[in-house]
Parts: structure tokens; sequence; C-alpha cells
């Protein structure tokens, strides 16, 4: 490992280095004895008697930060939480996998669990009295009735392990499912298109999934775009969240979503990988349609990328801009008169890999060598700083320590920016490299019977939910979509059949995911395109 990150070399993700992030203003949440979720900690759990307290922070949400400024700091909570429970504190971005299995539908997560780690009450942002509330009823419940929970938290890990081997897979029906032994993948993009034309606001653009929340979903509207007489769709949607507020007209980014159906109320933080999306969908549209309002726009776009969240010193995008509700409200002193929101600097492999990939496609489609050199630059450090001695990718680094090795969404975004560099740069360096960290997921991720990758390596020290692994859709879409261009570039039949194997097996999660599932059929249209079906 060269450079000044330093790798961790442990198998086991049930005990990464601790890594507790608070609120940039003043709090009282560091009183709190939080632990790392980890196996010690839970051991310790058991052996006192105690449940765990769980909090699944982000640096992002403005909800976070007052959770750790309010609730957090009042002093009857930090007592009560340090006295009769394990306070356990997780990073979301830090710590995905843990995420995936805990949240609670937002941020902060707020989570009361047993030794085993099986959820006895949850919410999100919790006010200090009601959260003392619950704290005194599940402390004096687990108190009377512990042998109970245990006996549950065995007979419910027992369940999930059995549903786990059947792949009983849970999620949305958007079709029934006898019709999935009636489409094929030629078949799928159309009807994905469908089902998407069928979800679309044609008053405010974009789709209509929740009531009183609107997220972008480019994946979605990228779907549409293929066909040329979806345009329409495209480009009213874009207009609107332009022009309707999730676009941030003086600093430029899309912010993260709106709790309106017109884009009016966004949620302020700005992630890397979203707007990695969204610069990918804005100049995917401006090729299709030759609108120069849309290149444009996604020069914008680079231009806040680049003042805000490019490391200049490293070569390398940071994280995110977190949520300030005050500082981007209507007014000409709003901003003038408050400090910028805080950026997280960590750096994420799958969300710089996903930016790297679009500014590789800005490069061509904009005509900006800089931005390919650009690209190549935080590709390289990727390779440097964070690839563990086993071959993989490790998940993040921040304050000089890059941890979390094989998760599968880092492999696949990676091995992706590296097959694109590689058709821009022809070197064979990228393209071993992406061959290497394949090879390394096929080695240690995928399941012989399903036929689809697992979302990390086996750990004999998981804890929880974490025990079973999932096989995540977007991730395994777009690791078959690496192997078919792998085997195009290099021939081998096997590739190829490992690609289809794994786009076989995400047709019946497809059904079950809803909106999300776009991205697979995303895949398989491209795979349609290039002729590797």
């Amino acid at each position: 490992m060269s450079g000044n990150v330093i790798a961790s070399n442990s198998w086991s993700f049930a005990s990464m280095p601790a890594v507790f992030r608070y609120s940039s203003h003043p709090n009282q949440a560091h009183k709190i004895h939080w632990r790392a979720w980890s196996k010690a900690a839970f051991d310790e759990a058991i052996q006192a008697d105690k449940p765990i307290f769980l909090l699944i922070s982000s640096v992002w949400s403005q909800g976070c930060q007052l959770m750790d400024e309010t609730t957090l700091s009042e002093a009857r909570v930090i007592d009560v939480i340090n006295a009769d429970y394990i306070p356990i504190r997780v990073d979301s971005d830090l710590r995905p996998d843990i995420n995936q299995r805990y949240n609670q539908n937002g941020w902060p997560s707020v989570l009361l669990l047993s030794a085993e780690g099986e959820i006895l009450w949850g919410g999100m942002y919790v006010p200090a009295t009601t959260l003392l509330y619950y704290l005194g009823y599940i402390r004096r419940y687990y108190a009377d009735h512990g042998d109970e929970i245990s006996a549950q938290a065995s007979e419910l890990q027992e369940q999930r392990r059995t549903r786990a081997l059947t792949q009983t897979l849970a999620g949305y029906d958007l079709r029934p499912l006898e019709l999935e032994e009636q489409l094929t993948l030629q078949e799928l993009p159309a009807a994905a298109s469908s089902i998407l034309i069928d979800l679309y606001d044609h008053e405010q653009g974009g789709f209509t999934i929740h009531p009183h929340l609107k997220f972008p979903h480019p994946d979605a509207l990228e779907l549409l775009l293929k066909d040329a007489g979806n345009y329409e769709l495209v480009r009213y949607s874009l207009v609107q969240m332009r022009d309707g507020g999730l676009w941030d007209h003086e600093e430029g980014g899309f912010f993260r979503y709106s709790a309106a159906s017109d884009w009016s109320m966004p949620h302020t933080e700005k992630m890397l990988d979203e707007n990695a999306a969204m610069l990918r969908l804005l100049v995917l549209t401006a090729q299709a349609s030759g609108d120069h309002q849309w290149s444009e726009l996604a020069r914008q776009l680079i231009a806040y990328i680049n003042t805000t969240l490019w490391q200049p010193d490293k070569g390398i995008f940071s994280g995110s801009q977190c949520a300030d509700e005050e500082y981007y409200e209507p007014g000409m002193y709003s901003r003038a008169s408050r400090i910028p929101p805080q950026v997280d600097h960590a750096i994420y492999t799958s969300w710089n890999a996903r930016m790297i990939s679009s500014y590789l496609l800005a490069a061509q489609v904009l005509e900006d060598a800089s931005l390919s050199i650009q690209a190549l630059q935080a590709l390289d450090y990727l390779c440097t700083h964070l690839m563990h001695r086993d071959g993989s990718m490790l998940h993040y680094a921040i304050d000089g320590q890059a941890s979390l090795p094989g998760q599968l969404a880092d492999q696949v975004w990676m091995t992706q920016a590296l097959l694109d560099a590689y058709a821009v740069s022809g070197s064979k360096h990228h393209l071993e490299t992406a061959i290497a960290l394949m090879h390394f997921s096929c080695q240690e991720l995928l399941d012989p019977d399903s036929g689809l990758f697992y979302d990390y390596p086996t750990d004999p020290q998981a804890i929880g939910r974490l025990a079973i692994r999932e096989q995540p859709l977007t991730e395994n879409a777009l690791a078959a979509s690496c192997l078919l261009r792998m085997s195009a570039y290099s021939q081998r039949k096997h590739l190829h059949d490992t690609a289809m194997r794994v786009l076989m097996g995400c047709m019946h999660k497809y059904y079950r995911t809803g909106i999300l599932g776009t991205s697979y059929a995303c895949v398989v249209a491209q795979a349609i395109e290039q002729g590797w079906l």
C-alpha cells in the first residue's frame, strides 16, 4: 500500500476501526460511551445482560446533526444510555452493509436491539422525551423477558437463514409472477419502459412513487431516453428539476430529493454518487437531442463538482456536501451571512468510480479533454491508495486510513470505471486491473447455486442481520455488464456465460424491486444495443 493511507488486513467486517463523526455544531453527543459495531460490543451486551442502543447517522443529514445537538445532548438521555445500554454508533456511508440491513427508512435511524442483533424497536429522529420513554420501557421489558427475547431472536435468525437458502425474495411486485416466464431478456427494456410511463408524473415530471417525496431517478430517465419517442418525458423532467428547486441555481449541483412533488422543497444535501448519475443523464440527453441547454447544464454541474467536491491536492472527489436548510433559504442574505455547508472529505470508492465514468463520458460528448485527464488522475488515486493487498477495493479512506475491503459495490463500480478508462486510453493496466477485480468478485462473492454475487465475502464473525448476505440487483446487473464487456474485449466465452447467468438470475429479483430495478433494465438494453446477448 503506497501513499499515506493505511489499509486494514483483516477479513472480519465485524471489527472495523472506530470512526465517530458528530455534528459540526455544538453538541454533547460525544459524552455517550459509543462503541464501534463489533463482536466485542455484542459480547459485552450479552455479558452485561443489556440491550443495544444503535444509532445510524450520516454527516450530510441535517436530521442527524439535529439529533446530536438536541436529543443526544440531553444529560438525562446520555445518562440512561450509558447506564442501561451498550451504545453503538454507525456512520451509514462508512458501513453501507449495516445501513442496508438496519436503516429505518431514513436518517438518523434509532434502534434498540437485543444482544443478538434483533430489532426490539426502531424509528427515525426521536425527541428526548419520546426516546426516554422507549429507553425505559425496553430496558424493563428486556430485564423481565430476557430468555424469551433470546429464544425469539434465535428463531428469527433461523427463519432468515432458511429464507436465504430457499432464495425467497421480498419486495414490490410490479408484474404478476407468471410473466417471468413470458418475458425474455430482449423484451425486458420495453416492458420496463412501459411501467415507467405508467408511473410518470405528467404535471411535475419525474415519477410518482411516494405521495410526499420526489427523487430524480436518473437511471429510470436514462432507460426512457433509449427510445426517441420518450425524449419529451426526459426533457420535461429535467426542466422541472432544474427550474423547480432540485438544482442549486447559485452554486450548482443537484440536491438529493424534494419533499414536494413539484421539486420545490429540496432536502439540501448534495451527494457525489447522485450527482454523478445526474451528470451522466445530462450528457446522454445532450448527446441524444443535440440540445445545448443540457450540455451547458452539464458544464455547470461539473463546475460545482470541481469547485466544491474535488480535492486538487490529492486528485480525488469528496463524498458529499451536507444539508443546511437555512443556508439555502431564498433571500439576498441567506448565503452571504452564513458559512457554506460542510463537505465530507472522506473518499468512497464506489462513488468516486461512478463520477470517474461520468467524467470520461462527458469528456467525449462535451469535447473537453481536461475531464478525461482529471478522471484518470482520480482512477490512479483509487488504484494506488484504496486497493487492499488481497486485490479487492477498500470501501473508504478517512483521516489517512482505508478500510472495509471486498464490498461488491466497490468492486463492480471500480471495474466499470477501469473498463471505461481502457476504452479511452487503451492502457493494458486498466484492463488487467479490471480483470483482477472481477476475478476477486467471482472467487469470493459469486454464489454457484443462484449464479448471483453476494454483497460482501463470508465473515465468520458477522453479527445479527449481517450474518445473512444479500444479492443486490443493481450491483449484480453492473457485474454482468462488466463481464459482457470483458468477454467482448478478450473473446473469452466463459465470461459471457457467467454474465448471462447473472442476468437471468436478476430477472426474478427485478419484479420485486420497483423503480430501482431500472438499472438492471438499462444494462440489458445496453447489452442488446452492443449485440452481446
